[in-house]
């Protein structure tokens, strides 16, 4: 472990130890200060959980509960997009990298780059762009806070927080098993159990997912199914509650992808999205495991705690990346990540005060290794000569640090005012190198380099609420956001290798409401975003798997959400979520100035209806609706908007459920990501990446 992560580890145990003579409640989940009177998120589906402490003065937050973490709706952060207002979630260079789009801010394909948005799974931080593409399981809920929460948590981008809460194991036995079966031969199987091992201080949960499904893609040439899918997850933890104030949890986890083809539609060669020519199917195979160890203490006055988590991540990746029936380029690309980071919180514990306050500390080293790049045969199609392997050697280590803090103080019982702030350290450094290689002439070295900086950031952090009556509550708030400058290993000059760091400031308003007697909530928020340098990203035509960043000058991006839930009568739930957004680069080399941000729909909703009958019948449809997003930069090539229709009809009770379910009903064909890869001799290169098509079929599950 690194030296600096002990210390922090050892400091955070040795303050709960010394403070350890008071009493308070257990209470195992982060929960920075909460200072509002009235619920301030908004739960789709029949959810009645609330976020839990997270309610810090003007801020926007959604939950979605863990009745929508299932089979045949959400299984993996791929699909959280659209249920959440102006975030929307697109395939990457293979959809186990999923790429987030909040408010403007979006992230890039081949992991470059840095995250748009903080993620974490139960309280661990996932600070690459590589490894948050997660199957999901066991979930208690899920929340989204939107905008720059870097005075909140270790981990955080300036689109927001993602905060992923697991079932935990406590005092009583608890367990559920499912089996799920659809179309494409697609099965599921999920388990969990959990429960006390000794009295009521000690509690172990297990759960895990198995799941696989033939292709959506057919292979003309060939006849078969390429892009079939393999899941395997599991997650251990072991709780241990000695006192009523303490508590210290070790959570091991891994997931295992075995995937083929990656979906791409290149309409010169391919009769259909869904019907493709290729004379090589390819495979990415993902293997990712973690251990954290995690404590707490907390009394009447505050509460304490740490968080130490490991994580390695690595995937073996090789397409064809000529996107023709005849000729070969074979992409690859072999990334390995290692990462550990410590996080460390200390907070008021009491909200009958008016001073509500956290500071932290925060520390992560990650070390990526990657052997990537392409085997042409594009030239001589036969075996020989031989082909020549273009490679490209990489290592990047990458060290933050930071201590961020954010107190609320409440005048007459009305009035929040908020600030805080944030100072964070980044530490880059690359070594990389590149050659050609061919058995004909060997090994030719291309060029070998190493670059080293240094990035630092203050972000405050402004805001203020005020309670009009005891059901609306209006609030207003400034933040700065920062995403770290950094190098890319696609380029040959290493003065061309660095990308500068990203700054923006955020400004929002908006009010959360509640009435008819809490059956009707509604919340609305507008903001408005300028970001300096915005972080963008390049695809080397002649080597797609190479991806760089670079830097727009400015970018500015404004709009609205909404989300609603009512309740009508007994049984009867609608639910509503909507945002719209304008994202244009106001000055970007001078050539894509005026143009719109790609990959940032014009608008996102989500609209559902579920009834259910006090029998245990139930019922539920939704439609996801995506408004026009370009393809590219220079707004050439663009993916007009749509909608899918989802639904799921079932019977529940306390210890059994059965459900149908479909996605995408109408079967409706979309664009889900794009390669531009066009150049003066290919001007139609333009490869799409589909999303998925229709999928139904049944599920059954035991609950104890």
């Amino acid at each position: 472990m690194n030296k600096k992560t002990s210390v922090l580890s050892a400091a955070a145990l040795a303050i709960a130890a010394f403070a350890n003579n008071g009493s308070g409640q257990s209470d195992y989940d982060f929960t920075p200060p909460a200072t509002y009177r009235m619920p301030t998120v908004t739960i789709y589906g029949s959810a009645t959980n609330e976020l839990q402490g997270i309610t810090q003065a003007a801020n926007a937050v959604t939950v979605l509960s863990g009745e929508q973490i299932r089979p045949g709706s959400i299984t993996t952060t791929r699909e959280l997009g659209t249920y959440l207002p102006n975030v929307t979630v697109f395939d990457a260079n293979n959809d186990r990298t999923p790429k987030f789009s909040v408010r403007g801010l979006r992230e890039n394909n081949f992991a470059a780059g840095e995250p748009a948005i903080g993620f974490y799974v139960d309280d661990i931080p996932y600070t690459d762009l590589n490894s948050r593409g997660l199957a999901l399981f066991d979930v208690e809920q899920i929340e989204f806070l939107r905008g720059p929460q870097s005075s909140l948590f270790g981990a955080s981008g300036p689109g927001g927080v993602v905060n992923v809460v697991t079932r935990q194991p406590g005092d009583t036995w608890e367990g559920r098993a499912g089996f799920a079966y659809g179309n494409y031969n697609s099965q599921t199987y999920d388990a969990a159990v959990r429960g006390p091992i000794i009295a009521e201080t000690l509690s172990l949960g297990v759960s895990g997912i198995y799941s696989t499904r033939d292709g959506f893609v057919r292979n003309v040439m060939t006849g078969s199914r390429m892009d079939d899918k393999e899941t395997l997850g599991g997650r251990a933890q072991l709780r241990w509650t000695p006192t009523d104030t303490l508590d210290f949890s070790l959570i091991v986890h891994g997931q295992q992808f075995n995937d083929g083809f990656v979906p791409t539609y290149f309409p010169r060669f391919d009769p259909s999205p869904f019907r493709v020519r290729r004379d090589f199917e390819g495979h990415v195979d993902t293997d990712t495991w973690g251990v954290a160890l995690k404590g707490s203490f907390q009394n009447e006055l505050l509460k304490v705690t740490s968080v130490t988590s490991y994580r390695n991540w690595q995937q073996d990746l090789l397409q064809d990346f000529a996107f023709s029936p005849t000729l070969k380029r074979l992409g690859f690309n072999n990334p390995e990540l290692n990462q550990w980071s410590e996080e460390f919180r200390v907070q008021s514990n009491d909200p009958d005060q008016p001073l509500q306050w956290l500071g932290g500390l925060y520390f992560s080293h990650s070390d990526a290794k990657n052997d990537s790049g392409s085997v042409d045969f594009t030239i001589f199609p036969l075996d020989f000569p031989p082909p020549t392997t273009y490679r490209t050697l990489s290592e990047n280590e990458n060290s933050t640090y930071a201590v961020f803090g954010q107190a609320t103080y409440t005048i007459g019982e009305k009035l929040d005012l908020t600030a805080g702030l944030r100072f964070s350290y980044e530490d880059r450094s690359m070594d990389r190198g590149s050659n050609l290689e061919n058995p004909f002439y060997g090994t030719i070295p291309i060029s070998s380099y190493s670059v080293s900086d240094e990035f630092t950031d203050l972000s405050p952090r402004f805001g203020a609420s005020y309670q009009v009556t005891d059901a609306i509550e209006t609030y207003a708030s400034v933040r700065r956001g920062f995403q770290s400058g950094g190098f890319n290993a696609a380029n040959n000059n290493p003065a061309m290798s660095r990308y500068d760091s990203s700054h923006s400031w955020h400004y929002e308003i908006g009010a959360k409401s509640k009435f008819l007697e809490d059956r009707l909530f509604v919340n609305a928020a507008v903001f408005y975003s300028d970001y300096d340098d915005y972080q963008t990203y390049r695809i080397n035509p002649f080597n797609p798997i190479d991806a760089y960043m670079i830097n727009a000058e400015n970018v500015r991006s404004y709009g609205a959400e909404v989300d609603a839930t009512i309740r009508p009568v007994q049984g009867l739930e609608l639910s509503a979520a909507a945002g719209v957004t304008k994202a244009e680069f106001r000055e970007f080399a001078g050539i894509f100035d005026g143009n719109d941000v790609n990959f940032v729909p014009e608008f996102t909703a989500n609209i559902a209806v579920q009834y259910r009958l006090s029998c245990g019948f139930y019922a539920r449809v939704e439609v996801q609706g995506l408004g026009d997003y370009w393809l590219d930069e220079a707004n050439t090539a663009k993916q007009s908007a749509f909608g899918l229709v989802n639904a799921r009809l079932g019977y529940e009770n306390k210890h059994f459920e059965v459900y149908l379910f479909g996605r995408n009903l109408l079967d409706k064909e979309y664009t889900n990501n794009a390669l531009d890869l066009r150049w003066a001799l290919q001007p139609d290169l333009l490869v799409r990446q589909p999303g998925d098509p229709m999928t139904f079929g049944i599920a059954i599950a035991g609950k104890f």
